[in-house]
């Protein structure tokens, strides 16, 4: 990793082990849900038959009940026989099925009172009674359960639960002579219907029409024969039961009864101890998904070293050229595919090494082409105002001083015309600007005041680039100072150094210029007919001094021009400071570069 990235090494090892390592995982977890899923639906199956079964033998044994009732009732109503033999038919039925029927008792409205056994119902409470009596008044003709409760009428004692099942006793003519009421055993109905899965726990949990719980029984699986009565707080309602077997994640099924008493049924499935049985399965699995990991793992970092050796060999290489090092050249090992991309890359370099000295030299004499024909176009136009000057003082002024102007334009065209080097000292580049402000003042009869400050002797030799200054002064006399009415002209130059730049200033008190004027003037000059009409020539200086400048120190020199149209001009040149030994070893042939 460099630079805080993957490097390609990591990056194959990645997306070879990751691939490898989600798909062993997902076959695992598809099998491990596959199988889990069975399970579920074989539960789900398991379950829903056994509380259908549940559900179906406690309604047969209630239909039993029902068609004992019945008959009896069609005894009481339609026979011949007396109390006694009511009491016979009564025992008959709970001796056929002890475990469902308790017992069995006949009201009669004129307080007759037949039951069978004859003891039991000695031993009834106000509660029954009441229970009896609230029932037959509830209905017409119809058999009505009471809810479940504790009673000693059950076939375990005190904490038996029964149900008392009655019947109104109507003849033909719709008129009540008693209430039939039978005792079940409800403890024994749930009992004898629990489910029952063989393989795990089943529990059965029984709740009446308002969703209360009548009675739970859990069913062992190692010892069918072993239950486990109990009513817990999380089951004492259906819903709480339902919220809490979702909670604990146990699988139910419930049903309802489709008549009297309409309870519901709850089997619960423990397949937890089915899915305990297949974790040795999943362990083994994990342990393949491991050691195959881990086999697949030395596979890959030995094929990704072999592919990714020669790539980051061309890596290194590649930066290593980033930093300059063009003629760097990779070492070809092999003859595979990395060996051929190395030897293309070989010869790629050496094309590009090529192209580059060839741009090189392109650009060299483009720029100096460019440079000398910047400073070509300085001479004519210097020249042709000046010519102009000399011709007007022959008419004008003295035969000396025409002399004088003209050795002064001698040593201006000597200097401009000097190809040996583009540097000059500043002292001399001075000294070319004060005998070009002579030929002025004598051409306007010093009209105009000039100041041009020697520089300190410490600048007085440091080289710069030569006639950046003839064409600013040319520009602030003619149309800076020139159209001047009410105050004379008055122009100055100086140099000075800040920080390792070389500042020249130009200031005037001229008429000023406006923005839109300064930025015409840097984009190529005023136009032709202004120009001609001020200097009588064209307009040529200051861009293309600011364009040599650029081309000779770069980008960030050049100059920079602030006007105040009542005050004057001030004119910035701003030059890289060049050592004396660079310039003198430069000369004419220097390289322009960048600064």
């Amino acid at each position: 990793m460099r630079g805080g990235r993957f490097g390609a090494r990591t990056k194959l090892l990645i997306w070879l082990i990751m691939p490898s390592l989600i798909l062993e995982a997902a076959v695992i977890l598809l099998a491990q849900s596959g199988t889990t899923s069975f399970l579920r639906q074989t539960q789900d199956s398991a379950l829903n038959g056994m509380v259908v079964q549940s559900v179906r033998m406690m309604e047969n044994q209630m239909n039993d009940l029902v068609l004992n009732v019945l008959g009896i009732e069609s005894e009481i109503l339609y026979g011949q026989q007396g109390p006694a033999d009511w009491i016979r038919m009564m025992e008959a039925a709970a001796l056929t099925r002890p475990e469902l029927v308790r017992g069995v008792v006949y009201i009669r409205n004129d307080g007759l009172v037949a039951g069978y056994p004859e003891y039991y119902w000695d031993s009834f409470g106000d509660k029954e009674i009441a229970i009896i009596k609230n029932q037959s008044y509830s209905s017409n003709t119809g058999v009505v359960w009471s809810e479940p409760f504790n009673s000693t009428m059950g076939s375990t004692g005190l904490t038996s639960l029964v149900s008392i099942v009655t019947k109104q006793v109507v003849d033909e003519e719709g008129k009540q002579e008693g209430v039939l009421a039978f005792v079940t055993d409800v403890t024994n109905i749930v009992q004898r219907s629990a489910a029952f899965a063989g393989s795990y726990d089943t529990r059965t949990l029984l709740y009446d029409r308002n969703d209360r719980l009548i009675y739970s029984i859990t069913i062992v699986a190692r010892n069918s024969y072993e239950t486990l009565e109990y009513a817990e707080r999380n089951t004492e309602t259906l819903s709480q039961a339902k919220t809490y077997f979702e909670r604990t994640g146990q699988y139910y099924v419930i049903s309802d009864m489709n008549h009297a008493p309409f309870w519901k049924a709850v089997v619960v499935g423990d397949v937890k101890t089915l899915e305990n049985k297949y974790r040795p399965v999943v362990k083994f699995a994990i342990m393949i998904l491991l050691l195959g990991s881990a086999g697949l793992t030395f596979i890959y970092i030995g094929v990704s070293w072999w592919f990714t050796r020669p790539i980051e060999s061309l890596t290194r290489g590649i930066r290593h050229i980033a930093r300059g090092h063009l003629d760097h050249q990779f070492e070809v090992t092999r003859q595979d595919e990395f060996g051929e991309m190395a030897r293309e890359f070989n010869r790629m370099m050496r094309t590009i090494q090529e192209l580059i000295e060839t741009l090189k030299q392109t650009e060299e004499q483009k720029r100096q082409a460019d440079f000398q024909m910047l400073l070509s176009q300085i001479n004519p136009h210097f020249l042709y105002n000046t010519l102009n000057t000399i011709d007007i003082m022959v008419d004008i002024s003295s035969k000396s001083d025409v002399h004088r102007v003209m050795a002064v334009l001698i040593r201006l065209l000597k200097y401009g015309l000097d190809r040996t080097t583009v540097l000059r000292p500043l002292s001399e580049e001075m000294t070319y600007v004060k005998d070009y402000l002579y030929i002025l003042s004598v051409r306007y009869d010093n009209r105009f005041e000039f100041t041009v400050e020697d520089p300190p002797e410490s600048l007085a030799s440091m080289p710069v680039l030569k006639l950046v200054l003839q064409p600013i002064v040319e520009n602030a006399v003619f149309h800076g100072l020139r159209p001047l009415t009410d105050r004379r002209g008055k122009l100055t130059v100086r140099a000075y150094v800040y920080g390792n730049e070389l500042i020249i200033v130009v200031d005037d008190n001229g008429v000023g210029m406006t923005k839109e004027k300064i930025a015409g003037l840097m984009k190529g000059g005023l136009s032709t007919e202004e120009t001609a009409s001020a200097s009588g020539g064209f307009h040529i200086g200051v861009r293309n001094v600011h364009e040599r400048i650029q081309l000779y120190y770069g980008t960030g020199y050049g100059l920079s021009i602030v006007s105040d149209p009542l005050a004057g001009t001030t004119v910035t040149v701003r030059l890289r400071i060049i050592e004396t030994g660079d310039a003198a070893d430069g000369g004419a042939n220097r390289q322009i570069t960048a600064g």
